[in-house]
């Protein structure tokens, strides 16, 4: 009977389990994620290497259409740069603007509700509507383990080692300051070039109701009251921005689905046993001879380069 149960148990479908997630494996802290051992840890899960079953899997899944609402969604950091949110804004009220309110960023969002990345397109979407929803991928895995396990990813699977540097925190977003920023393009135009001052007032009239110099005010004012619906506070458990992982596409080609892949296929050895290669301990070097590919290797080396600019 002890042997037919232990064979069914490799028959049932399993989901990477978060609270056996080893944080000396797997740091919050970008810095602090050794790069040889990362590229170990986000292969030795695979299946043709760790024999666990999909002990290591990690669902991710296309959110709805309509995506989330950005008041039900939370940050993971608090450093956004307010002058390019907006930016954002301004981009997004007017029907020209080279972006739109809400949408699909294609970033990651956590089992809790986290989101990973697109911050700047989160607040700003917010600012216009907070009911406005934008999308991703859901995570199947709360955000303070899928911190950890991305931070991995971004140095093992993508070659990436530092991470983005932190420019201001939510006590930048008053009206005072929205109503300068409003006033500096209102009366120059946007500063990406591709609307002048007087499409910048169009944008602020249709979206506040009025006219002239009341129409700043007014968005201002509105802007600043939707903020109040939205979560501003980063969680205790996260990492400053730098230390924060980079699922970037224009550091590393194909960044979203590598990431994806590796977690969807239970790459990420996250859970134990451990697979071949990815050592019983942290730090443990077992050699088992694997091979990386040509792509995982221009991957690597791709973010790397980008990195030393």
């Amino acid at each position: 009977m002890k042997l037919i149960m232990e064979s069914w148990r490799g028959f049932i479908d399993e989901e990477a389990d978060p609270a056996k997630v080893d944080p000396k494996r797997f740091p919050k802290e970008l810095s602090k994620v050794d790069i040889k051992l990362a590229r170990k840890y986000t292969r030795s899960g695979s299946p043709a290497i760790d024999k666990a079953g999909d002990d290591d899997e990690i669902n991710v899944a296309p959110t709805a259409d309509d995506g989330i609402s950005v008041k039900v969604l939370k940050p993971s950091q608090s450093s956004m740069n307010i002058k390019k949110a907006m930016q954002f804004v301004v981009q997004m009220l007017h029907p020209k603007g080279a972006l739109k309110p809400g949408g699909n960023l294609g970033a990651f969002i956590s089992k809790d509700n986290y989101i990973m990345d697109g911050h700047h397109r989160w607040i700003s979407t917010g600012m216009i509507d907070p009911n406005l929803g934008i999308g991703g991928y859901k995570v199947n895995f709360p955000a303070p383990e899928l911190i950890a396990v991305l931070n991995a990813i971004t140095k093992g699977r993508l070659g990436i080692q530092k991470g983005k540097p932190a420019s201001g925190g939510f006590d930048q977003f008053t009206e005072d300051n929205i109503l300068a920023q409003l006033t500096n393009m209102a009366a120059k135009g946007h500063p990406w070039g591709n609307l002048t001052a007087e499409q910048v007032m169009e944008a602020l009239e249709t979206y506040s109701g009025q006219q002239g110099e009341a129409a700043i005010t007014a968005a201002a004012q509105k802007l600043a009251a939707n903020l109040g619906e939205l979560t501003l506070a980063a969680p205790g458990f996260a990492p400053e921005r730098e230390d924060m992982p980079v699922i970037d596409k224009d550091q590393v080609a194909g960044a979203l689905q590598i990431a994806v892949n590796a977690l969807q296929k239970g790459e990420v050895d996250v859970n134990p046993p451990y697979g071949a290669g990815g050592g019983q301990e942290h730090g443990e070097e077992t050699g088992t001879g694997e091979q990386l590919g040509a792509e995982d290797w221009e991957a690597i080396a791709a973010g790397q380069r980008k990195a030393a600019e």
